[in-house]
């Protein structure tokens, strides 16, 4: 059985990866809806009083505010299935909810994704670079960088004797654009996916096995030839490229483009996003409101200041410490902050609350950041909910939140949903679950979970154990910049790939070994992997650049100790000296891809690209 999860890693019309869980089919039709709801509507949603809101609503600016805020919630509390649809949902309870938030009353002003770009290098080909390069581009770009590379030591030593020219003009590199996203409300140091092709007209054949050189990327002006917005780099780029194993295109094959991969993770910000509140109606009263009610909401006793009010009309929002990692999630909280904070009031808001909890059509995501934003006053009213499991949606949405809120009693909560194999919120509940691999209770459930059937359920346990560096995943570091780890189980085998910023293949029921009966060749024969019945061991054959001939390998059956063969750099044997690269995590994955379609590999293989993958 084959599961890919955002098998289509590279469109021909995007550099983002979309997908769902397909079956053996790794031609079908793809979808992912939350990705394609925020691509839709972001632009809609958060750049103010546009067409959009006077086309769509009339003029309806309140239900524009509650329209925002739904979008906010879908995107960053959770995308999940509903009897609703979206304006429904406002219709019953966004009125009643948000009224007297600060999201009613402001717009949010620069939170959106932006487009970067720059030309850079691909290094540590295989002779499959060319010497081509337009003169504006070396001029402009790559002289400078690679000057400025070597002056910082980040230049690779086999290239410190070069010139500039002589190290463009080498077959092992190839000049690319690189491309990517960086995501809305990014801080300094989050990383992102960055697209590079290599140069249209250009010779270069393949960037298989090749690794980004330091990069700087900035914000250009969309249609407009890629001009630069800005003078400072907005952000970096490095790293090793991954080339889509797979050939999906709308429902057909395609050929895969070997000039064109991905650096997983291999964007990073350079500095934070500037994000701010701005007043419908310019009130100095009401900004300083706003910034007194967020300060005292969220502010730490090490945190700067989290919300400052520069006028009338506007407040700037920072990232306070304990939502550093989850900035978008903390803005959705902000949107959904009651302005007035008194006891008194905010009792009457939980008991308005609690009542829309129990309609048969409650909005659960939009009533919980309603709670998150009241805060642990919340907490005496979400126990109860919480308690009973058996309530399904009311008791989950009820643990999260409390959890949210350090509310450690929780976590038993989510630990009997998620062992529940009949309760309907099970895989959000493991989801939860696997963020919090240091408690006790949490982590013998994780580890419980591992020897459950559902593989959903095995591949979150694992991502939280993994998450918590917990000792029985057994890991094995790569040179290519990937990881080998080894989980424990009694269920069925499963290779799992993890194609994200720590790239990694897991390996489920160890020892997992290959049949005694199997033979694979590359589409261009540079890799042949072949074993006989009564062979003791797997023969590799790997195709060696510049018609240097083949070098021949032995590996054992074992799944790993295979990985780990075709990874291992090649060694001239007089010298061991290095004349080659082991194979990328790209080939490799596309080999076991291939090993347990053929049922080479008894196992199921499952590709995966966000978490949300394994809750879809």
């Amino acid at each position: 059985m084959l599961i890919l999860e955002g098998v289509a890693i590279l469109r021909s019309d995007s550099s983002r990866w979309v997908g769902r869980t397909q079956e053996a089919d790794v031609s079908s039709p793809i979808n992912y809806k939350c990705e394609a709801i925020a691509a839709k509507h972001s632009d809609m949603v958060f750049k103010g009083r546009s067409q959009f809101e006077s086309t769509l609503w009339g003029g309806n600016k309140p239900m524009y505010r509650y329209l925002s805020l739904f979008f906010l919630i879908l995107i960053f509390y959770g995308c999940h299935q509903s009897t609703q649809t979206p304006s429904e949902a406002i219709r019953i309870e966004a009125d009643k909810i948000f009224e007297g938030t600060v999201g009613s009353i402001c717009e949010l002003i620069g939170y959106q994704s932006v487009k970067v770009q720059g030309y850079s290098l691909v290094i540590g080909l295989a002779g499959t670079g060319s010497s081509d390069c337009p003169v504006t581009v070396k001029k402009n770009y790559l002289e400078k960088d690679l000057r400025l590379l070597k002056e910082q030591g980040f230049l690779p030593s086999a290239y410190l004797n070069l010139s500039a020219d002589e190290i463009i003009k080498h077959n092992s590199t190839a000049v690319v654009m690189v491309s990517g996203m960086v995501p809305a409300g990014a801080l300094k140091g989050d990383r992102f996916d960055v697209e590079v092709r290599a140069l249209e007209g250009t010779q270069t054949t393949s960037l298989q096995g090749g690794r980004l050189l330091r990069s700087q990327l900035q914000i250009v002006v969309p249609g407009y030839r890629g001009r630069p917005l800005a003078s400072r780099p907005t952000a970096l780029a490095y790293g090793h490229i991954f080339i889509n194993p797979f050939s999906v295109k709308q429902g057909e094959a395609r050929k895969v483009d070997p000039r064109r991969g991905v650096v997983l993770g291999g964007g990073r910000a350079t500095y934070d996003s500037r994000i701010q509140l701005s007043l419908l109606r310019p009130d100095y009263r009401k900004a300083q409101l706003i910034q007194n009610r967020i300060n005292s909401r969220f502010q730490g006793p090490d945190d700067e200041k989290i919300a400052e009010a520069t006028g009338r009309s506007s407040i700037i929002l920072r990232a306070p410490k304990a939502y550093r990692d989850r900035y978008g999630y903390f803005i959705s909280i902000v949107w959904g902050l009651y302005l007035q904070g008194s006891p008194g009031y905010l009792e009457r808001k939980l008991v308005e609350l609690m009542e829309l909890s129990q309609q048969p059509e409650a909005d659960y995501e939009a009533i919980s950041l309603a709670w998150e934003g009241i805060g642990k006053p919340a907490l005496p009213k979400l126990y109860p909910l919480y308690e009973d499991v058996s309530s399904g949606k009311p008791a989950y949405y009820a643990a999260c939140t409390a959890l949210n809120l350090e509310d450690r009693k929780a976590i038993d909560a989510m630990v009997k949903m998620s062992l529940d194999d009949t309760h309907p919120y099970q895989i959000l509940a493991a989801k939860a679950l696997s963020e919090y691999p240091s408690d006790l209770h949490g982590r013998a459930a994780l580890v419980s979970l591992l020897r459950k059937d559902n593989y959903r359920l095995r591949l979150l346990a694992y991502a939280g154990l993994h998450k918590g560096k917990d000792f029985v995943i057994r890991s094995s570091k790569l040179g290519e910049g990937f990881t080998i780890d080894e989980v424990p189980g009694v269920g069925e085998p499963i290779v799992a790939v993890w194609a994200t910023k720590d790239p990694r293949i897991v390996i489920f029921g160890e020892p997992l070994k290959c049949r005694s009966n199997l033979f694979y060749s590359s589409e261009d024969e540079g890799v042949t992997i072949n074993a006989r019945p009564g062979d003791l061991f797997i023969g590799i054959h790997l195709k060696m650049p510049k018609n240097m001939g083949f070098v021949s390998r032995k590996s054992s059956f074992e799944v790993r100790e295979l990985i780990k063969t075709l990874a291992r750099p090649i060694r001239r044997s007089k010298d061991n000296r290095v004349i080659g690269p082991g194979l990328s995590f790209s080939e490799i994955v596309g080999i076991l891809y291939a090993l347990c379609k053929d049922e080479m590999i008894p196992a199921r293989f499952a590709l995966h690209r966000v978490m949300s993958d394994l809750t879809e």
